[in-house]
């Protein structure tokens, strides 16, 4: 696991923080460790570990169409209207089919936004 992935794995951790039952002291240090925490991710991402700093890694179903699937995540991140630094590739059954959804967290809820079929058509 790369600095970048700790990164993010401390932004997901400072957001489930319970802010709402925080004195305003706290809270205001919570908001200032997410902006420095997110500043960081994205300063690690762009300092090189990886190509892009808003990808998704391809599934391997979708390699011979990497750019359709780039579209795809783009996709579900603007419908999502959250940062590339938030949210997770989940597969979801429906029907006996499985699909790609982006999960994060808002508060103490999962929010989803299908992306894709896992198996391309």
């Amino acid at each position: 696991m790369g600095d970048e992935d700790y990164a993010h794995q401390a932004l997901s951790a400072l957001e489930r923080i319970d802010v709402e039952a925080l004195e305003q002291e706290c809270r205001d240090a919570h908001e200032d460790a997410i902006a420095a925490v997110d500043e960081l991710a994205v300063l690690l991402e762009s300092d090189g570990g990886i190509e892009d700093q808003n990808s998704v890694d391809t599934p391997g179903e979708w390699a011979d169409d990497e750019d359709d699937w780039d579209e795809k995540i783009a996709n579900a991140y603007e419908q999502a209207e959250i940062q590339r630094s938030k949210g997770a590739l989940t597969v979801k059954s429906i029907d006996d089919r499985e699909y790609y959804y982006l999960q994060w967290r808002e508060g103490d809820k999962v929010k989803s936004q299908y992306v894709a079929p896992v198996k391309p058509a």
